[in-house]
């Protein structure tokens, strides 16, 4: 991903009410788990992504080598865009971001506190200080940093010379 997606992420969700960050944010993290995928399986540009659901491209991306403290918040994430997609009244309240950050395990939230550092030149923060929507989207763009560093570290691995799958006669 190059920094010109990651700026398209930043205005996307800059840019949005709390129905449009929910779900572009959760858009672009979706987008990260399909290349999770894509990165390890063999043929995974054959896959139509389209027909998996949120929930099978997170077990795939685990299955795939995504951390398990990734997984359980992903999961969470895409409860809280479900609720954002069939609720008219869904809203991003305090509790309901608190409860997504007390989700996070102590890594991501560490991660977390250090984005907030550098991104706002500010000290460590208190989740209760935060707005809720700038704790989800602050919990929006670590996670999608999460998955992105996935795809990048499963990039970096050598490839299994053990299994090199070939096409079976006949397919695409």
């Amino acid at each position: 991903m190059s920094s010109s997606d990651d700026q398209l992420l930043y205005q996307d969700l800059t840019r949005e009410d709390d129905v449009g960050l929910v779900l572009r944010g959760h858009l672009h993290i979706e987008h990260q788990l399909m290349e999770i995928a894509r990165t390890v399986l063999p043929f995974g540009d054959r896959c139509d992504w389209g027909m998996f659901s949120y929930r099978t491209k997170v077990e795939l991306a685990y299955a795939c080598g995504l951390p398990q403290d990734a997984r359980d918040v992903l999961l969470k994430l895409g409860k809280l865009r479900n609720d954002f997609a069939h609720k008219l009244d869904a809203s991003i309240t305090k509790q309901r971001a608190l409860d997504l950050y007390n989700s996070l395990s102590d890594r991501h939230r560490e991660g977390l506190q250090e984005a907030y550092k550098v991104m706002m030149e500010k000290p460590i923060f208190c989740p209760a200080s935060l707005e809720p929507r700038d704790l989800v989207t602050l919990i929006l763009l670590n996670m999608h940093s999460a998955t992105k560093a996935a795809v990048l570290a499963l990039q970096a691995m050598p490839p299994n010379n053990s299994f090199k799958p070939k096409p079976l006669r006949g397919s695409a």
